[in-house]
């Protein structure tokens, strides 16, 4: 503690602050100044080569004042932590309390609380390193959504308790210095790497935990786990998460969701939106059986719409894949006659038309010129 204290002298204590939550209104602002303007402009493109006529932007999903509560709540966890190593940094001793005695609460340990101040700065360095590197990684991407700054407040908040958890759980064994014991010795040196983990995958920590007393919570039904979103192709564990964030938690949730509002709130091209869209929306149909009907090519609603199969065709399929004939029928007839499928599938065919891409780019380009035009005016 007394050589943290001097490395970390007044000016270089102020410096650490400034930078560490600097960091969040300053990529906040970045995104306004630098991203917004090319996020329109793609926006655009892209609506315009699907032919949706749409009064949405932007900037409707992306507005200042939807990030000045989630900024707010990320720096001042940011300054509360920071702030509070670099003063305790100078101390010796701490007063005993109940965050860093935990079960020794009362015993006045200075062993124990050296102990958990040491794993809360390697938990808080952890989620910090983690979440500057997802800021980052989402600012490039086009991405950067007001709930980023909640989950890297929120990081490090479950990083700090489950840092603690573990140091508690080491308790005054690992800090005695017990003779000939190794395992305590090297428990206790592992503590700082677990919690620099923990500050960079808490919620794997947390699943872990929850697999291991799963006993203890209910099952999930058929029906859930059939309209998971890991039944869609394409849908990784970040995709997944990525649309957690904006209230699509299953694919029932995604064959409702609108479509300009994905474009305009996720990172994803209109293609692949469009191709999960009706994925689910066969999914919700077909439940379980959408493995069997991808078996003979047919892996969303638009594989229905193709090629005007009549009910010879669809009993033909039926039959190749053991899928009951009459199902399959009230499924294309119900896909057919839903005219928000139809407009998806033209919307898709539209995307994938290259003279429909050079018109939209074209639009655009005319667009961004009528709009400069308004705001450099020529003189004369």
């Amino acid at each position: 503690m007394e050589m943290m204290s001097e490395l970390l002298s007044p000016m270089l204590r102020v410096i650490l602050i400034l930078v560490i939550c600097g960091f969040i209104p300053f990529t906040a602002a970045s995104f306004f100044m630098v991203v917004i303007p090319q996020k329109e402009r793609e926006f655009k493109k892209s609506i315009t080569e699907m032919g949706i006529s749409t009064s949405r932007t932007i900037r409707d999903s992306y507005s200042v004042s939807r990030y000045i509560i989630p900024v707010l709540f990320a720096f001042l966890i940011f300054f509360g932590f920071i702030t509070a190593f670099t003063v305790a940094a100078g101390s010796r001793e701490f007063m005993d309390n109940v965050f860093l005695s935990g079960p020794f609460y009362g015993e006045n340990n200075q062993a124990v609380m050296n102990q958990s101040f040491s794993v809360l700065a390697w938990a808080f360095a952890g989620g910090f390193l983690y979440a500057a590197y997802n800021i980052i990684r989402r600012l490039r991407a086009l991405d950067l959504a007001p709930g980023v700054y909640y989950s890297a407040g929120v990081r490090i908040l479950l990083a700090s308790a489950v840092a603690l958890i573990f140091s508690f759980f080491a308790g005054e064994e690992s800090v005695a210095n017990p003779n000939g014991v190794n395992q305590l010795l090297t428990f206790k040196s592992s503590l700082p790497i677990i919690s620099f983990l923990a500050g960079i995958f808490p919620q794997r920590i947390l699943n872990y935990m929850l697999e291991r007393f799963r006993d203890f919570f209910a099952n999930e039904s058929v029906t859930e786990k059939s309209l998971a979103l890991y039944n869609i192709e394409g849908i990784s564990i970040y995709h997944k998460e990525r649309l957690e964030e904006i209230g699509i938690d299953n694919a029932q949730n995604l064959a409702t969701a609108s479509l300009t509002q994905l474009i305009a709130e996720t990172p994803y091209d209109a293609r692949q939106l469009l191709d999960w869209i009706g994925q689910a929306k066969l999914i919700c149909y077909v439940k379980d059986d959408i493995h069997r009907l991808r078996a003979v090519g047919i892996r969303s609603v638009f594989d229905l719409l193709k090629g005007n199969k009549d009910r010879i065709v669809l009993r033909e399929l039926a039959d190749a894949v053991g899928l009951d004939t009459p199902i399959l029928e009230v499924v294309h007839g119900q896909v057919v006659n839903d005219r928000g499928i139809t407009a998806l599938y033209n919307f898709q065919e539209n995307k994938n038309s290259p003279a429909r891409d050079i018109i939209a780019t074209r639009a655009v380009e005319e667009d961004d010129s009528f709009e400069d035009s308004k705001i450099i005016k020529p003189r004369g």
